[in-house]
């Protein structure tokens, strides 16, 4: 069922009874899938409505739903308000992960970590991760070991933490990162020497428990009480070889995960991903600006079999890289590499709401859509710096041959 096709149903339901709480809560979240966010607003107020429910008591899955939509429209207090109401005891594990966000776009970054740590409540599969408890004995142990989780771009992202962990911890820190990482990371992070080891695993093959001292990654900085960003420039490759007198090379990737089974994911997807039209009328603009276009998706100038070592190795020979947000902008900015990040309007909490350059990667520049789902309006901002960019690029070369 398309989340359009949801929209229908609910609306038909709804008509059965347009004062059922449920029903309007359906509609409110089927709307949200299908990213018709005012409309989804609407709905969601109506059903947060006492008299919608049996003896005016608000479920709190109405309230969640509110929250939500909230969230996507980045009024963040009022968020905040909402999920309250919907897990006053903390116990929510999808509630308490939201509230890390809206910490997190707040920069709370220490309640953003602590409220993080709620997405292990309520899975006793710990979504194939290894089981608690976690960190043991950390700072007596020999050896900590330290696994990957989510999705790639939340690993690279919290790559940063590692240093700081090499230099807390004297003994050995043992990363186990999925393959398509590998390569990357023992390369990128060699300059750590013997005191980090890279191998690989598999979760769902993960032994239960993981015997010694153990965490996720991503839980690092709770684990430190880290209250600021640590720089995020962490991979350091060999430099490509050196070209002389060819066309600048930009680096392009359209498409964000295509992780179409779970509907939140589905949705994220078609928010994050260049429509086709706009992908096209991209690349005609940077070819017709005597630019070099090269396509970083798998399957275009990448093989389709490519890991992250090969994709880096790629933007390493391109002079600006031009992402949507999903793992390939978390490895320019980990990489150093200029990265311009092109935004959906309602955007991952990560990078707030307004901000042209952010604090997770010094070499990165957001560009947002103005309104929601406006690609085109994001495009003529997006050409209009490139060709600042171009300029400034050309008065440079000019200066550089003046002396």
């Amino acid at each position: 069922m398309t989340a359009f096709s949801g929209v229908l149903r609910c609306r038909r339901e709804l008509s059965v009874d347009a004062d059922d709480g449920l029903r309007l809560l359906n509609l409110a979240n089927a709307c949200r899938l299908d990213d018709q966010l005012t409309e989804a607003l609407c709905w969601a107020q109506w059903s947060v409505r006492p008299n919608s429910w049996p003896d005016g008591v608000v479920d709190a899955r109405a309230a969640q739903g509110l929250a939500n939509v909230l969230l996507d429209l980045g009024r963040f207090e009022a968020a905040e308000t909402w999920f309250s109401r919907a897990d006053p005891a903390f116990c929510l594990a999808e509630v308490q992960w939201n509230r890390s966000r809206i910490a997190l776009a707040r920069g709370d970054l220490l309640r953003a970590w602590q409220l993080a740590e709620g997405r292990w409540l309520s899975m006793p599969d710990h979504r194939g991760c290894p089981a608690p408890p976690f960190w043991q004995g950390w700072q007596e142990c020999e050896a900590v070991i330290v696994w990957d989780e989510q999705g790639f771009g939340d690993t690279l992202q919290a790559l940063r933490w590692l240093p700081l962990l090499c230099q807390q911890h004297s003994g050995r820190v043992e990363l186990l990162v999925r393959q398509p990482l590998l390569r990357l990371i023992q390369q990128g992070m060699a300059w750590l020497g013997a005191g980090l080891q890279v191998v690989p695993w598999s979760p769902q093959e993960a032994p239960h428990p993981l015997l010694g001292c153990h965490g996720s990654i991503l839980s690092l900085p709770l684990l430190m009480q880290c209250r600021c960003w640590a720089d995020g420039a962490v991979l350091r490759l060999p430099p490509p070889a050196r070209r002389e007198n060819a066309a600048l090379r930009i680096g392009l990737v359209w498409e964000a995960g295509r992780y179409l089974d779970e509907p939140g994911q589905a949705l994220e997807y078609r928010r994050k991903s260049l429509p086709p039209l706009v992908q096209q009328e991209l690349c005609r603009q940077l070819r017709a600006r005597s630019l070099e276009v090269v396509l970083l998706e798998p399957g275009s100038h990448l093989p389709a079999s490519a890991d992250f070592l090969e994709q880096a190795q790629w933007i390493q020979r391109c002079d600006l890289l031009l992402s949507v947000d999903t793992a390939a902008a978390h490895l320019g900015g980990s990489m150093g590499h200029p990265t311009w990040l092109l935004l959906p309007w309602a955007c991952a909490c990560r990078w707030g709401r307004s901000s042209v350059s952010t604090p997770l990667y010094a070499s990165m520049r957001l560009f947002r859509q103005p309104r929601h789902g406006d690609w085109q309006g994001l495009l003529a901002k997006l050409l209009d710096a490139l060709d600042q960019w171009l300029l400034e690029r050309s008065a440079a070369v000019s200066s550089s041959n003046r002396a």
